[in-house]
């Protein structure tokens, strides 16, 4: 797994199929359009260095790159959602509202839709 760039949480790392790794060829990051942020940018050169089964990426445009590139993409709150499904994680909402409070956008519709995916 693969995971766009940031803080992670240290929860995370106390799963044992979940590893934080650099990306061996540093000269690849030219390739790729400036308007992407570093880590999204590097995600993809890792997966495709990894083959890895899924990215974790949310920006739209960097999404579209990964996908043009024939990675299997998921995003954060796909993520919260699969942790929910597999008993890994006993809300959803409460992450989503969290997420909110530090100003990580997300529309009215897409909060909506989650809630009505994981019946909370």
């Amino acid at each position: 797994m693969c995971v766009e760039g940031g803080i992670l949480p240290s929860t995370l790392l106390s799963f044992p199929n979940f590893s934080v790794q650099k990306i061996a060829n540093e000269d690849a990051k030219k390739y790729f359009k400036t308007a992407l942020h570093k880590g999204e940018v590097e995600v993809m050169i890792l997966a495709g260095e990894l083959d890895a089964d899924v990215c974790i990426i949310d920006d739209k445009l960097a999404r579209e790159y990964a996908k043009h590139l024939g990675l299997s993409l998921t995003g954060t709150l796909g993520v919260l959602i699969k942790a929910k499904e597999r008993g890994l994680l006993n809300a959803v909402m409460p992450c989503l509202d969290l997420m909110i409070q530090n100003e990580i956008f997300m529309s009215q519709s897409l909060y909506e839709k989650v809630k009505k995916i994981v019946d909370e």
